[in-house]
C-alpha cells in the first residue's frame, strides 16, 4: 500500500472524526509496531519476511484500524461519506481492489434514500471496473447509476455517466456508439452550462479522432477541452495534456509531446494521482524509445509496468509490453522483442481492443521486416489493416499501406 495514500486516508478520517481520533490511531500504531517488531526480532518466523513485506503488513493493519475505529465514531451517513471519500482516494492511487471493497461497504451504509449519493458510489465502482478492464461489470454499475440520476433529473449526473459509458464503449471496440454518447454528453453539458463535462466530452471526442488518425481534429477537440476546463480541475487538465502528448507522438512531434508530458507530470505531482503517473511514464517511455533513448525508455516503461501490474490494468500492461518489444527490436534483441509483442497481442485479443491490437501488430510487422520474414510480415500487416478498418481509421490504413507497400 502506498504510504501517501495511507496518510491521506488518516487525514480524511480526522476531518470527520476529530483530531483526537487521529491521535488515538497513531498511539495504537506506535504500540502495535513496537510489539510486532520485538516479536520479529526474537522469534524465528515459519516463513521468512522481507523488510518490504513487513512494511506492507504494518500499512494494511493501519488501514483496517482506521476503517474499523471510524465506524465507532460516526453515524451511518457520515461513515458512508468517509468511505466514499476514501474510495475516491484509492482510485487516484491505483488501489483499485481496496477501493472496490470500501465503496461496496459505503453502499451498504448509504441506504437508497439519497439517490444522488447512491448513484455517485455506483459511478465510482464502475470507474474501478473500467480501469481494471472488467467492462461488463462496469456497464452494470454505470447503468444503475444512470437510472438513479434520471429518476431525480440530475442533469450533471446524467452527462457524467453518458461520458463514461461512451469511454466504456470505445474500450470495448464500439467506437461509433461511443462517439454518439460523447456528442450527446457534450450537447447536454452545453445546455446546462457544465464546463467540466463539456471539457470531458470534447477530450473524449478528441481521443476518437486520434484513434482514427485525424490528428488535427483531435488537437482542436483537446483545445476546446482546455478552454472549457480553464484549469479548474487539475486531474482533468493533466488528462488533457496527456492526450495532447499522445497525438503529438503520432505526428512525430516528439519535443512537443514531451513538453505536454512534463506539464501533466507537474500537475500529477501535486494531485498524487498514481494511476495518471503510470500513464505519463508509459507515454514518455514510448517517446523516448522513438527518439532512440533506449535506456531512459526502459526505466520509464518498467516503472509504468509496476504500477499497472499492481493495479490490475491489463490494457496498460499490454501497452507496456508493446513498448518493451519496441525497445528490444531497436536493440536487435529480436527473440526477446517478439516475446513482448506476443504478450501484448494476446492481452489485446482477449480483451478485444482493435485499435491497440492494430498498433502492436504494426510494430510486429517492423520486426518481421527487420528479420526478413516477409510471409509473416504480409500476414500481420493485413491483420493490422483489418483491425484499423473496424474503427473507421481510414487515414491510418492509407499510411500503413504506403509504409508497408512491399508486404501488401
Amino acid at each position: 500500500m502506498n504510504k501517501q495514500f495511507l496518510f491521506e486516508v488518516l487525514g480524511l478520517a480526522e476531518k470527520r472524526c476529530s483530531v483526537e481520533f487521529s491521535r488515538k490511531i497513531l498511539r495504537l500504531r506506535k504500540e502495535r509496531e513496537r510489539i510486532l517488531n520485538n516479536v520479529w526480532k526474537k522469534e524465528p518466523l515459519p516463513e521468512e519476511l522481507s523488510t518490504c513485506q513487513k512494511d506492507i503488513i504494518l500499512r494494511d493493519i493501519d488501514f483496517d484500524t482506521v476503517i474499523y475505529h471510524a465506524a465507532k465514531y460516526l453515524g451511518k451517513t457520515d461513515y458512508a461519506g468517509l468511505l466514499y471519500d476514501i474510495g475516491g482516494s484509492a482510485i487516484n492511487y491505483g488501489e483499485f481492489k481496496r477501493g472496490s471493497e470500501i465503496l461496496h461497504v459505503a453502499l451498504k451504509n448509504a441506504g437508497q434514500k439519497n439517490k444522488e449519493f447512491f448513484a455517485n458510489i455506483l459511478q465510482k465502482l464502475g470507474n474501478i471496473e473500467f480501469y481494471t478492464n472488467n467492462f461488463q461489470a462496469a456497464q452494470k454499475h454505470f447503468s444503475r447509476s444512470l437510472k438513479l440520476f434520471t429518476q431525480i433529473d440530475n442533469k450533471a449526473g446524467i452527462v457524467s455517466i453518458k461520458n463514461v459509458i461512451g469511454a466504456l464503449l470505445v474500450e470495448e471496440g464500439k467506437y461509433y456508439e461511443g462517439e454518439i454518447h460523447f456528442i450527446q454528453a457534450r450537447k447536454m453539458a452545453e445546455e446546462v452550462n457544465a464546463p467540466e463535462m463539456i471539457a470531458k466530452a470534447n477530450m473524449n471526442l478528441g481521443i476518437i479522432y486520434n484513434m482514427r488518425g485525424l490528428y488535427e481534429g483531435a488537437i482542436n477537440c483537446y483545445q476546446k477541452a482546455l478552454d472549457a476546463n480553464l484549469g479548474q480541475d487539475p486531474e482533468l487538465l493533466s488528462n488533457i495534456y496527456l492526450n495532447f502528448a499522445i497525438t503529438y507522438k503520432f505526428t512525430q512531434s516528439y519535443d512537443t509531446s514531451a513538453e505536454y508530458l512534463d506539464k501533466a507530470l507537474d500537475l500529477i505531482c501535486k494531485t498524487n494521482n498514481r494511476y495518471q503517473k503510470g500513464l505519463v511514464y508509459l507515454i514518455k517511455a514510448e517517446v523516448s524509445c522513438l527518439k532512440g533513448e533506449l535506456t531512459a525508455s526502459t526505466a520509464l516503461v518498467t516503472s509504468a509496468f509496476a504500477i499497472f501490474n499492481e493495479s490490475g490494468d491489463r490494457l496498460s500492461t499490454a501497452e507496456a509490453y508493446k513498448i518493451l518489444g519496441m525497445i528490444n527490436r531497436h536493440s536487435k534483441n529480436y527473440d526477446v522483442s517478439l516475446s513482448y509483442f506476443e504478450n501484448s497481442r494476446r492481452i489485446y485479443e482477449k480483451i478485444t481492443n482493435p485499435i491497440n491490437l492494430a498498433e502492436t501488430l504494426v510494430e510486429m510487422v517492423k520486426l518481421y521486416a527487420d528479420t526478413g520474414e516477409k510471409s509473416l510480415a504480409k500476414k500481420t500487416v493485413n491483420l493490422a489493416i483489418r483491425n484499423f478498418q473496424k474503427i473507421g481509421a481510414d487515414t491510418k490504413v492509407e499510411h500503413i499501406k504506403s509504409y508497408f507497400g512491399d508486404f501488401i
